[in-house]
């Protein structure tokens, strides 16, 4: 496929205004020197989507939603990246250019797909028009209005009607040989294998379109209206369709534009559109498998709270654990999820349609949390009151924990273990996976009279004495009370390493990292997040003259999870003056190459036979760096 060049969408960038764009979709409001709104991608009651104009960057610090103008239209329009620079491009006036023309294979392609896309959005047209006139369709509406349904709820969702009959989708299709295979392709259609024979896989059964992210048709759920099996029938994978990657019911309730907190994660079609009926639209379901991982990556990107309703029976608690496990790996601080197990005969529609909206909503209140779920779970058939017991809880519990992607919250959950088992939080660490052994930065005999880091209040990741020097972090950037650690730890949640801090910097200053580079074999410094901070300087050092959206488009593209999170919503506060982050971008240098020579000493002093000439070389140095660090602070020229 032909490739955009990147030169022409950074150009594009810089022409783009991210304000007026966003304004026109989500009204914002100046709020300092940024913009807030309410996301648009995740519902809210207070504003916590921020623009910022001197970035054309925007930030949602509920749910994290982050990007430029691009990733905006792309997210908010439901476009690709191709269909999001085109529209920027157009209306900038301005013609998209190719690096090269697509190939013959692209353009067949995409074409193939795109007629899937077509079929299937005829096929949906076709059972539609069957509800309102196939002689067979009252018994369709008796069932549907059996169920409560009204036609509003009925058109939101796009309920059809596919006939009795093994050849009404090919006749009315008008569908020639090549139709027939791509309709097969597209799981319209079946083969019987021995016979040859092609008829249509929906027959005598409502049919419940299936629409992806842009809502486009991709496959079909059929509900049985006569004698039979199965009673549920759904598509099967295609080319356009994945089931463990779709929610039904996703699309409409984003339609919707409804506000609530949470998302419900029910089974069936029916639950969905009877939820919805009684005035909750926020409401989605499975297709007919277990909930994946990536089913709850799309769940925790729209809500912070997802309500899981099963059965309350075994099949339904099986269920019910599986999505546990899928959820722990995204399962982010500030997240949470809840296990509603419904009576015994009940499912999600009979349930509303009995008690009504706030008998379900309480019940969601109370329902059991994910650590409560996980710990009941795992303690059944287990004698907590024994030793052994509390052991084997522990034991089956840990490695559930560790897969918890947010740290908060996977501490809390250890704390909650320790409390049940009896055991203190270091024996139950003893349990955990060990981890590879960092790297020491020095032997145990280095200097006692080691220079300290930068006192910021951050874990720069190596030993410094007790006694400090003055703070170099200014006022109001975040300084607070030292804690320094022998071993590079990751910062904790809310605070920026060294290295966080000097990116930070260096996205407000990109001359810096020419004008004072990085020490050299800063690499051999264990520093938290250092691998961030050299990918970026060495963006810099390559592309020096791109522009702010470009720069931070490109570092969010980086895989750094939590870091660059807590990067990007710093970028979204008052930067230092220049001035300031001059002084503070050299005098940590200078910092790090005093830890540097240290370490250098340390190694030589370590060695079988130390080199007394080197020894003596590198303590000129060391003495010459701490004389320039202890220099009065003053501007640059």
């Amino acid at each position: 496929m032909a490739r955009i060049p990147e030169s022409f969408i950074q150009d594009l960038l810089a022409r783009t205004d991210l304000v007026e764009l966003v304004d026109a979709r989500v009204p914002l409001k100046k709020t300092g020197r940024n913009y807030s709104a309410c996301c648009p991608f995740h519902n809210e009651k207070t504003p916590s989507f921020t623009v910022a104009p001197d970035k054309q960057f925007y930030y949602c610090f509920g749910c994290g939603a982050k990007g430029n103008a691009v990733g905006f239209l792309m997210e908010y329009e439901h476009l690709s990246f191709p269909e999001a620079v085109k529209q920027l491009a157009d209306k900038a006036g301005v013609e998209v250019p190719r690096e090269r023309e697509d190939s013959a294979e692209d353009h067949a392609r995409r074409d193939h797909l795109q007629s899937l896309y077509d079929l299937l959005a005829r096929a949906d047209r076709f059972y539609r028009q069957q509800l309102k006139s196939a002689p067979e369709r009252q018994r369709a509406v008796h069932y549907l209005k059996g169920r409560g349904l009204s036609g509003e709820v009925a058109g939101r969702f796009g309920l059809g009607f596919a006939p009795p009959g093994f050849d009404n989708l090919i006749s009315n299709l008008s569908l020639d040989n090549h139709g027939l295979e791509q309709a097969l392709e597209a799981g319209l259609l079946v083969r019987r294998d021995d016979t040859g024979r092609t008829y249509d896989k929906f027959r005598d059964r409502i049919m419940f379109p299936i629409r992806d992210s842009r809502g486009r048709t991709i496959g079909f759920g059929g509900r049985l209206l006569g004698d039979g099996k199965p009673k549920y029938l759904n598509s099967p994978e295609t080319p356009v369709f994945h089931k463990g990657r779709e929610l039904y019911g996703l699309w409409e309730w984003r339609q919707s534009r409804d506000k609530s907190p949470q998302l419900f994660v029910v089974e069936g079609y029916m639950d969905v559109i009877a939820m919805a009926q009684h005035g909750m639209p926020n409401v989605v379901a499975t297709l007919g498998t277990a909930t994946t991982e990536d089913h709850a990556h799309k769940l925790f990107r729209q809500v912070d709270e997802v309500v899981f309703c099963f059965d309350g029976d075994d099949a339904g608690r099986r269920a019910a654990w599986r999505a546990l496990e899928s959820a722990l790996s995204v399962l982010e601080d500030g997240k949470q999820a809840r296990f509603l197990f419904l009576p015994d005969g009940d499912d999600p529609d009979t349930l509303i349609r009995r008690e009504g909206r706030e008998s379900l909503l309480a019940r969601a209140e109370e329902a059991p949390t994910l650590s409560h779920f996980l710990f009941s779970h795992l303690a059944e058939g287990l004698n907590t009151d024994s030793v052994d017991g509390r052991a084997r809880l522990a034991r089956l519990a840990m490695p559930y924990i560790q897969r918890t992607k947010g740290d908060f919250y996977r501490s809390l959950l250890r704390k909650e273990l320790a409390t049940r088992t009896r055991l203190h939080e270091d024996e139950l660490r003893q349990l955990e996976p060990a981890a590879a052994p960092a790297r020491p930065t020095a032997p145990r005999d280095a200097p006692a009279h080691s220079t300290p880091p930068p006192d910021d209040g951050y874990d720069y990741g190596y030993s410094a004495p007790p006694e400090r020097e003055p703070d170099i972090i200014p006022p109001g950037y975040g300084a607070q009370t030292p804690k320094r650690r022998n071993k590079p730890e990751a910062p904790r949640s809310g605070t920026l390493s060294l290295a966080e801090r000097l990116t930070c910097v260096l996205l407000n200053v990109p001359s810096l990292v020419s004008e004072h580079p990085l020490p050299a074999d800063i690499e051999e410094l264990e520093l938290p997040n250092l691998d961030l901070l050299l990918q970026v300087a060495d963006l810099l050092r390559d592309q020096p003259d791109l522009p702010p959206a470009a720069l931070l488009g490109t570092v969010m593209a980086l895989e750094q999870g939590e870091s660059l999170t807590r990067l990007l919503r710093e970028t979204l506060r008052p930067a230092m003056d220049e001035i300031t982050a001059r002084r503070y971008w050299r005098d940590a240098l200078k910092k790090l190459e005093v830890t540097q020579l240290e370490n250098a000493i340390a190694r030589e002093q370590a060695a079988p036979a130390p080199d007394i000439r080197r020894l003596a070389a590198l303590s000129k140095a060391l003495s010459d760096a701490r004389l320039t660090l202890a220099a009065p602070l003053h501007s640059p020229s």
